[in-house]
């Protein structure tokens, strides 16, 4: 095995051993306890997902406030408020993750991403 292969399997290991992800997995078991919960849970996330990455031409403003309004009522139940808090920490985990990685590499993208606006 290379030194980046390992690397990077010590790096998954960290990751599944940070207090993120295994708070995460804890939130994730309890919500398993109440399938029609999760069914609705994993629905708003497919909604979310589905804003995020549209295609289409959509008014973002107003399906932003959509999903504030439909993520408000989940985030009563602190069953649902522990996932979704536990799911993020663990994805702005990754996002710092990925970010310093890129960042440390140099690709020699500046014009180019000067160009697409980054």
């Amino acid at each position: 095995m290379d030194r980046v292969e390992q690397c990077t399997q010590e790096l998954i290991r960290a990751i599944q051993q940070s207090s993120e992800y295994t708070g995460f997995c804890a939130a994730r078991e309890k919500l398993r306890t109440e399938p029609q919960l999760r069914r609705e849970v994993n629905e708003f996330r497919l909604g979310v997902f589905a804003v995020q990455n549209s295609q289409e031409p959509i008014d973002q403003y107003e399906e932003q406030q959509r999903l504030c309004r439909e993520g408000e009522k989940f985030k009563k139940n602190p069953l649902v408020y522990e996932f979704l808090h536990t799911e993020l920490a663990v994805c702005r985990l990754l996002q710092k993750t990925a970010v310093d990685i890129i960042k440390a590499v140099d690709l020699d993208i500046d014009e180019i991403a000067e160009r697409i606006g980054l």
